[in-house]
This record gives C-alpha cells, sequence and structure tokens, in this order.
C-alpha cells in the first residue's frame, strides 16, 4: 500500500515524468464507447459515457469532469478490490483498498463523500451500489 501510495502521489505532483511524457500519459488515446467494462456488454456501444469523455489514455482510464481530467485505475480478484482516483489539475485524489469480495459496493459512495466524485462511471465499471438494484 505504501509503493502504491507514494507512486500515486508522485504521479498527482508530476514528480515522476518530465511534463511532455505526462501530457502524453493524460491524454486520451482510445475513446470509450462500450456499455461495459468487461462481460457481454463490452461489445455494445453505448454513448452513456459521452458526457465525460470516457476513454484509455497511457496506463489509466481518463474522463473529464469540471476537476479536469481524471485518471483512474481500479482492480479485483478474490478477496480484494480496489479503485484509485486522482485529478491531476486541482491536486485531488483516493486511493481505496480493500481485502473484501464486497467493497465495490461502497466506492460510489465513498468517491462522491470523500472528495466530491460524482463522475467516475461506475455503471460501467459494474461497481453497483449495495443501496441500489441494477
Amino acid at each position: 500500500m505504501n509503493d502504491y501510495t507514494l507512486f500515486t502521489e508522485a504521479v498527482l505532483k508530476d514528480k515522476l515524468l518530465e511534463k511532455s511524457t505526462s501530457k502524453t500519459m493524460f491524454t486520451q488515446q482510445i475513446k470509450i464507447r462500450s456499455i461495459a467494462q468487461f462481460g457481454p456488454l463490452r461489445l455494445q456501444d453505448s454513448n452513456a459515457n459521452d458526457n465525460i469523455d470516457l476513454g484509455y489514455g497511457l496506463g489509466w482510464v481518463l474522463l473529464q469532469s469540471p476537476y479536469g481530467t481524471g485518471a483512474f485505475k481500479e482492480g479485483h480478484g478474490d478477496g480484494f478490490q480496489h479503485y484509485s482516483i486522482i485529478f491531476p489539475e486541482t491536486g485531488t485524489g483516493i486511493i481505496i483498498m480493500s481485502n473484501s469480495d464486497n467493497a465495490e459496493s461502497i466506492f460510489k459512495e465513498l468517491l462522491e463523500t470523500a472528495i466530491g466524485d460524482i463522475f467516475t462511471p461506475w455503471k460501467w465499471e459494474n461497481y453497483i451500489p449495495y443501496n441500489q438494484k441494477d
């Protein structure tokens, strides 16, 4: 956790790479038009995330918001789920790590409450909130 925190902080504060490399990393390379990130819906196009200009940068999934570009990474497996997002233009970010198979159900609420992030495409990521039915 500490290494990932240090890495994320260095990226957020633009202390890791040359400015031109960081700019390229946070520039959309591929637009995302799928309904979902995984499963059969990944093959079906949608305009549901056009309002945040969802796309892949270099090593990050990117979105646009009033906070500027948001760059996020996520992952899960048996017994863990995590999500991190940074907004370099405002210096805001969060890392959520859990040793739970159910943590993704609270990510939407945590992001909204902790940093005001109402832009993460939780439906696309299949992060169904615990208090909502799909």
